[in-house]
């Protein structure tokens, strides 16, 4: 038996990646606007996932900037639907992708432990909803993990 893993954001070169990279597992996508609450509640509840990959957002800084209540809603309120989802349905594990833009500048290496202090508008959304998944899920039946991902690249 396959494990049953829905994943937000599977256009995006992430979501792509990772829905080719694992045999034992089914990939139901979210298909439609990430900020449809009922849609996203009606996508979980029916499916009974083991699993949820989050990486829907609105991620280019232009874009951000040009439309701030889009992006709010998409990477906080959106992720904040989820996460209740999640809670409410007991799913084992969820994944959100995050950004290094939710810590200062700096000219050292730095580990998860430091100092938050978005850089960008972009930043601030996501380190909403990270405060959202650790104060909801941290004391449920739900396991979670928060990516913040400084860099990728891509063919």
């Amino acid at each position: 038996m396959s494990l049953k893993f829905g994943i937000t954001g599977y256009t995006g070169s992430l979501g792509r990646i990772i829905a080719k990279s694992h045999n034992r597992v089914k990939y139901f996508y979210f298909k439609g606007d990430i900020r449809d609450r009922k849609k996203v509640f009606n996508w979980i509840e029916n499916k009974k996932f083991d699993a949820i990959i989050h990486l829907a957002a609105i991620v280019p800084i232009k874009v951000v900037n040009s439309n701030k209540k889009k992006a709010y809603n998409v990477n906080y309120i959106a992720t904040k639907n989820i996460v209740d989802e999640v809670k409410k349905n007991k799913i084992g594990w969820f994944f959100f992708s995050s950004t290094s833009h939710v810590y200062s500048s700096k000219n050292y290496n730095i580990n998860e432990k430091a100092k938050t202090n978005p850089i960008s508008y972009y930043g601030k959304t996501k380190l909403l909803a990270e405060k959202y998944i650790i104060k909801h899920l941290e004391k449920s039946d739900s396991k979670y993990c928060i990516g913040r991902i400084f860099s990728t690249t891509n063919k």
